[in-house]
């Protein structure tokens, strides 16, 4: 068998027993789990001698004539620590006020003057007290009464730029207080510049490189990334840039500030870290579509000093190329935070196909989240190596390209599936800058080819957004509908709002695999997300299908991405990422308008009111009250929102009710209320609630349901209803009685909005 490339995986260690209180404490450094193997050797490599490694932690000791040197080392030198603690001291406590004395018993007038500030971060485990942040008001309150004045002066709590950090470990009766050597975290370095979505930490980014075996010389490439956290940390390495190089310049937190630091030691030690310093050797290429990422990653390198070494380029990672025979790929691709995890799993699948096309000879070393996501990849990892990105559980996913041989005059060669090859066919590379096109040559069932679909598509798009943004000026709104299944065999529909897209596809049969259809429709929506000038991350997908018995209001996401837009002068919030629907029904935009225009001094209720669109508009038209009705508790909530967002606060004027639409009705005409003048019915096709004694059909029910309206109802009074149901068919014979019957369905369909069928509304006059 051929040895692997990569190091050996290294078992995960166990936590550190419970600290004894005689048991003199050590100084102690805290890492990423996962990265527990490497920071000991790093500090082994310092100087540091008895080990003890266990989850997360090292406790190490110092040789006798060199605790500082190691110390001072560890924080400036440690790519993979994350904190580097000093003791003060450990006691015996079984009290709060016994941990008070004991703390009171460090002398931190060597720590501390009156003008400093002053942090105190507290871990407990299995004590008296279950609060941490009482325990640390303990130590911060022994701490800063042995300082008080008589005047009353003492040391003020800063939470960022203390001068000295204070951390409190209590574990069963044993208290050890530590001092922060570093002052701050560790991953730190200094040369992160800009926002981009979910950074990678360069303490991680730098466990990573090291887990995969990289050394300086061996050629890089990151297709995805980012901020650039990845080439920069291992350009910085290869140049020879300690991590805390940076910091120690400024001398402005940390060590530096101790009163007791040994600054002609500390300056030596700063001076032989200068020294190392040289230009980076090696092949240093990153690139990434958004160019707000790639803007980040170049300030972020010429911070660090490596700018020069580094190639950073805006493109689509399937048109990356590598400079080099051989290296290693390492990448963070957008999932979780960046990226919907339906998109992810497609972006995997084309990930792994470009490794097999593109970087035959090469390694890689993906960062895969722990899910079914990384199975996408379609390759067989060497290793997988437990990491955490943040609260992400995550694989590090190590592998192995085999070189692709040499197409035969007979055609292209296929393989049975083995270490480091592709499960699945490949996909081929874009025009520059661009989502790259599919393959050429005849697709599947004799279909168009989907770059053929791509560019009728992209071209659609444009022509569509070009005309529907001078129609949404004119409407006051920026949220609108680009497109809307206008080319068949592209079934999907593109909401535009605010800068944001959310796109929606609607189950229809086609002769794709699972797999090529989820690469197909990945390559859209970023092809819309391009030709729009969206960032990936601004992109949200859902897939339509019937609901059934309340589906439409069960969250599909937990992110929350939630933004303000305008329609008429007023503002509502949405929701793009956790729900099917948004929040903002954009095809009532026209029907919203005709309530506001006949809302003046109306009494108006909103039945099934949702997010409360319609209360909105009715309050801005200048009803004298408004009542919005719902079972739900986070739609009435929303709705709260939206009324406080255009300044209707009043709870009294605006009411919301959580009931079912049948019953609040009932209640109000056998309590004999006064009527409404102007009601708003927008009910669901179909809902099951367990909070509603019946489910409701809207076919079915909608009749008597508007019976309960007309008795809630002035004579003269106005309904305006509406049904998203295709095959809906009004009781005429049973409303005619009680209204004057009008179909509006045309007059309410906005000009943004192809299918005619979106809904049909009725404006409904009480007899």
């Amino acid at each position: 068998m051929t040895p692997s490339s990569f190091p050996p995986v290294a078992p995960g260690p166990r936590p550190l027993p419970a600290p004894v209180a005689d048991d003199p404490p050590r100084l102690t450094a805290r890492t990423l789990e996962g990265l527990e193997g490497l920071l000991a050797a790093e500090l082994s490599a310092l100087g540091a001698l008895d080990l003890r490694i266990g989850r997360r932690t090292i406790e190490f000791s110092a040789p006798p004539d060199r605790q500082r040197e190691t110390l001072y080392r560890a924080v400036l030198e440690s790519r993979t620590a994350i904190r580097v603690l000093e003791p003060l001291g450990r006691f015996p406590v079984g009290s709060p006020e016994e941990l008070y004395a004991a703390v009171a018993t460090i002398d931190w007038r060597e720590q501390l003057r009156i003008k400093d500030t002053l942090r105190v971060d507290a871990a407990i485990h299995d004590t008296f007290t279950t609060h941490s942040l009482y325990a640390a008001q303990i130590v911060k309150d022994a701490i800063v009464d042995q300082l008080r004045t008589p005047s009353g002066r003492r040391p003020s709590v800063e939470l960022r730029g203390a001068t000295l950090r204070v951390g409190l470990h209590l574990v069963g009766n044993v208290a050890t207080v530590f001092r922060d050597a570093a002052g701050r975290s560790l991953h730190q370095r200094g040369w992160r510049t800009g926002e981009v979505d979910a950074p990678l930490s360069e303490v991680l980014a730098a466990g990573i490189l090291a887990l995969a075996g990289w050394e300086p010389g061996e050629a890089l490439l990151d297709p995805l990334c980012g901020s650039g956290t990845l080439v920069i940390e291992a350009a910085t390495r290869a140049a020879g840039i300690a991590p805390g190089l940076w910091r120690a310049r400024r001398e402005g937190h940390g060590f530096f500030r101790f009163r007791d630091c040994d600054r002609e030691l500390a300056a030596r030690i700063v001076a032989d870290l200068e020294a190392r310093v040289r230009p980076p050797a090696g092949s240093f290429q990153a690139s990434d579509l958004d160019p707000r990422a790639v803007e980040a990653a170049r300030a972020c390198a010429a911070a660090a000093g490596v700018a020069g070494a580094i190639m950073i380029e805006r493109r689509h990672f399937e048109e990356a190329r590598p400079a080099a025979p051989a290296g290693l790929v390492v990448t963070n691709p957008p999932y979780g935070e960046r990226l919907p995890v339906p998109r992810a799993g497609a972006l995997f699948r084309r990930l792994g196909d470009w490794l097999v096309q593109r970087c035959g000879g090469w390694r890689a070393a993906i960062l895969a989240p722990d899910s079914p996501v990384a199975g996408h990849l379609g390759l067989r990892p060497v290793h997988r190596v437990a990491l955490a990105n943040g609260p992400i559980a995550c694989r590090l996913l190590e592998l192995e390209i085999r070189a692709r041989p040499a197409p035969s005059p007979a055609g292209p060669t296929t393989g049975a599936p083995a270490d480091g090859t592709a499960i699945h066919p490949p996909s081929p590379g874009a025009a520059a800058g661009q989502p790259p096109a599919a393959p050429a040559g005849p697709p599947r069932s004799g279909g168009r080819p989907v770059e053929d679909q791509l560019g009728d598509f992209r071209r659609r798009l444009a022509k569509r957004f070009k005309h529907l943004a001078r129609f949404a000026r004119r409407q006051g709104t920026d949220a609108f509908r680009v497109y809307d299944r206008d080319i068949p065999e592209i079934p999907l529909v593109i909401d535009w709002y605010a800068g944001w897209l959310h796109a929606a596809e609607y189950e229809r049969p086609h002769e794709r695999s699972e797999a090529e259809h989820e690469v197909w429709l990945d390559r859209m929506v970023e092809a819309a997300a391009a030709e729009l000038g969206v960032a990936p991350a601004r992109v949200f997908l859902k897939l339509r299908r019937r609901q059934r018995g309340g589906e439409q209001y069960e969250k599909v996401d937990a992110r929350e991405a939630l933004l303000d837009v305008t329609e008429a002068g007023l503002r509502f919030r949405v929701n793009l990422s956790d729900y099917v629907d948004t929040g903002l029904f954009l095809d009532h935009r026209t029907t919203r308008a005709l309530v506001r225009g006949e809302a003046t001094g109306k009494r108006f209720a909103n039945l099934f009111c949702y997010t409360g669109a319609f209360s909105v508009h009715a309050a801005a038209g200048g009803a004298v009250e408004t009542t919005s009705v719902d079972l739900s508790n986070t739609y009435l909530d929303w709705t709260r929102t939206n009324l406080a967002l255009n300044g209707f606060k009043d709870a009294g004027r605006h009411r919301t009710v959580r009931d079912d639409a049948r019953a609040f009705l009932e209640h109000r005409a056998r309590r004999g209320e006064a009527p409404f003048d102007l009601v708003v019915v927008d009910p669901p096709t179909f809902s099951r609630s367990a909070r509603s004694e019946t489910d409701w059909d809207v076919q079915r029910d909608h009749a008597g349901l508007l019976d309960l309206v007309a008795r809630n109802l002035v004579s003269g009074g106005v309904v305006y209803f509406s049904t998203n149901f295709r095959r809906f068919h009004l009781a005429t014979a049973d409303l005619e009685p009680l209204y004057t019957l009008r179909e509006i369905t045309q007059r309410t369909i906005p000009e943004d909005f192809r299918n005619q069928r979106i809904h049909r509304a009725w404006r409904l006059v009480r007899r």
